[in-house]
């Protein structure tokens, strides 16, 4: 029945820790990621016979590009409350008319940024040959993003999702909770008993998932990674600037993020290869 669960829905910028956060949140009877008696916004029935044209007629990149552009479409039709959960979220009276209880995710922009640079989902221009080639041009959103179709850089995306974060957060008139992935990352059975506990949601034992990105890397391995803060390790001066340049650091303060000191780091830029070499070697180290 209805009453018998809550409907959480889940927002945070590629690489925050969304999909694990996911499938631990809907692990709880108690739990839905949908409204009651209601479906996914993708793979609508209506769209079927164009979804099997397009896996007929198209391989490669050119499937992608249109499995994309029709997921685009479905979204652009469904209600607020069926966001993609990468969107900008936009406050709306359907998510009382829900029930909905919402979780955003954030994370560090220098973590986040070094993340997108080694998997930079929906990536439409040419790959960046390095972090600061990344961080340093425009990018090309996709449109279920519900952002401005071009970026001055991704660095945008953190600023303008985190911003709507909060402003829909004041104007909520139901239950929001915010996740640090950050804490995520390194106590993730503590953070969802918070959001469980936090929306008065009964829950069974919580369970941490393996990483969704690396499912062969010990979780205890991650956790240090990020207690230590390892990502440090592959930032340099260059880079640094650029983020500092790009960041709304009074935005970014209220969740205890701080712009660091260029000088701290290596003057000399880590080509791409280079970076993925250091990172290679940091991983067979176990610094992550």
């Amino acid at each position: 029945m209805a009453s018998d669960y809550k409907f959480v829905k889940v927002f945070g910028e590629r690489n925050t820790g969304t999909r694990a956060l996911i499938r631990m949140l809907a692990a709880q009877e108690g739990v839905r990621m949908q409204p009651f008696g209601e479906r996914g916004a993708l793979n609508l029935p209506q769209n079927a016979e164009l979804r099997e044209v397009i896996e007929e007629k198209y391989k490669g990149k050119w499937r992608k590009v249109y499995r994309d552009a029709l997921r685009d479409n479905e979204q652009a039709v469904a209600c607020p409350t069926k966001a993609w959960k990468h969107a900008l979220p936009v406050w709306d009276p359907a998510f009382v008319a829900k029930r909905a209880h919402v979780v955003f995710c954030v994370r560090n922009p220098y973590s986040w940024a070094l993340s997108l640079a080694r998997r930079p989902y929906h990536q439409k221009g040419p790959k960046a040959g390095s972090v600061l080639d990344l961080v340093t041009q425009p990018w090309l959103t996709v449109s279920r993003d519900n952002m401005d179709a071009v970026l001055r850089s991704p660095m945008e995306l953190w600023n303008g999702k985190v911003a709507a974060y909060e402003a829909f957060m004041r104007a909520a008139r139901v239950p929001t909770r915010v996740i640090r992935f950050e804490r995520f990352v390194t106590e993730p059975e503590a953070e969802v008993r918070g959001v469980l506990s936090d929306f008065g949601i009964p829950f069974e034992a919580v369970r941490a998932v393996a990483s969704t990105k690396n499912p062969a890397m010990p979780l205890e391995r991650i956790s240090q990674y990020y207690r230590t803060a390892g990502w440090k390790k592959s930032l340099t001066a260059e880079v640094v600037v650029a983020i500092n340049r790009s960041i709304d650091w009074d935005l970014a303060a209220q969740y205890g993020y701080y712009a660091l000191e260029p000088d701290e780091f290596p003057s000399s830029e880590i080509t791409w290869r280079n970076w993925f070499r250091s990172r290679s070697l940091m991983l067979r180290s176990g610094s992550r």
